[in-house]
């Protein structure tokens, strides 16, 4: 049925997860103070929702004869066989292509489309080797740094220029992109990956699940969560601190309360899950994470034009309601148990 075509579709491509991945390409003129026209901010967001298909389609088929091994996999489009290899192959390599041409049509200059070009071949090459090297942690970086350069990119591409504050926001999303991957990300999937044979950061730094799915952690891997952590809280502080420069002291105070709440939050969320005390989520969708990713928001809150600001916040929202009562209508009306694999 066409209904189950879109679902196993959607689900290969992420849709349900592009909304941040757009809103991260529209960052770069926000962060720049850059007020762009609406249908430029359209297109980068339509720019982030492609690179997001791109990424996890190619990673679906890089990772298909593990997946067919991993029980957590197995209702996945392509273990299933509700998509083709020769589809998520195609997606692949079209999706990539036409945000290239995208970037063309909207005037980027040459050094814009150029390290946009770079960042979909190393999008390519972390996706490919990441499940076959002995040196995962080299990978992670990698694949942290496919994630953070967009806004970079985005504001070169929008306002000629990538000032301080970018810079600094690029480094925040790098330190969070790499925690997101080796430590939320890693410790979501550490049974599935064990069981498959894939090397990990958490894996070679010997960190495994008790009986009842708590965090079992040496010293080396709570040292790097931990050093981590408090690159991710320094790095947002000093990228707050110079975004507010010249403020007033109301903003101040709120951002100073932002970073200090969020930061205990999450230090807080982060030593019970390293003592055993609570079990990794599920999902990745962890308390430390979101408290750096707040930090970065509230960077481009402060920084960003309200009529670029107000319509990228609506549609990140909306984005995300869409996709949630889609689901939601989309299993209450199929018991086709097979179709997808719906939340990632």
């Amino acid at each position: 049925m066409i209904r189950d075509r879109v679902a196993v579709t959607v689900n290969l491509l992420r849709l349900h997860t592009a909304g941040f991945e757009g809103f991260v390409f529209a960052a770069g003129p926000m962060l720049e103070g850059v007020p762009v026209p609406p249908a430029r901010l359209g297109t980068l967001w339509l720019l982030g929702a492609m690179i997001n298909g791109y990424i996890f389609a190619l990673n679906d088929l890089v990772d298909l004869p593990q997946d067919r091994l991993n029980p957590a996999k197995a209702r996945s489009p392509l273990v299933t066989g509700a998509l083709s290899e020769r589809v998520a192959l195609l997606w692949s390599l079209c999706l990539p292509l036409a945000a290239l041409a995208i970037a063309s049509l909207e005037d980027w200059s040459v050094g814009a489309q150029v390290s946009f070009t770079l960042l979909l071949v190393l999008g390519a090459a972390v996706n490919i080797y990441q499940k076959a090297t002995t040196h995962p942690l080299l990978m992670d970086v990698l694949f942290s740094v496919a994630m953070a350069a967009p806004p970079a990119i985005t504001a070169f591409a929008t306002a000629g220029t990538v000032g301080p504050v970018t810079w600094c926001a690029t480094a925040l999303l790098f330190l969070l992109s790499l925690q997101l991957n080796s430590v939320a990300g890693n410790l979501k999937d550490l049974g599935s990956d064990r069981r498959t044979g894939f090397r990990t950061v958490a894996i070679a730094m010997g960190a495994d699940l008790a009986a009842d799915g708590t965090l079992v952690a040496t010293p080396a891997y709570r040292r790097y969560c931990k050093a981590l952590f408090v690159c991710v809280a320094t790095v947002g502080a000093v990228t707050l601190w110079i975004a507010t420069r010249g403020a007033p002291v109301e903003v101040l105070i709120f951002c100073a309360a932002a970073v200090v709440v969020s930061a205990v939050t999450g230090a807080l969320s982060l030593d019970r899950l390293l003592a055993g005390k609570r079990k990794p989520s599920p999902r990745g969708r962890e308390l430390y994470f979101a408290s750096g990713f707040l930090v970065l928001l509230v960077v481009i809150v402060v920084r960003a034009p309200w009529q670029v600001l107000v319509p990228a916040l609506a549609a990140l929202a909306l984005w995300e309601v869409v996709f949630a009562l889609y689901w939601a209508w989309y299993w209450r009306s199929s018991n086709r148990a097979s179709v997808a694999e719906t939340v990632v």
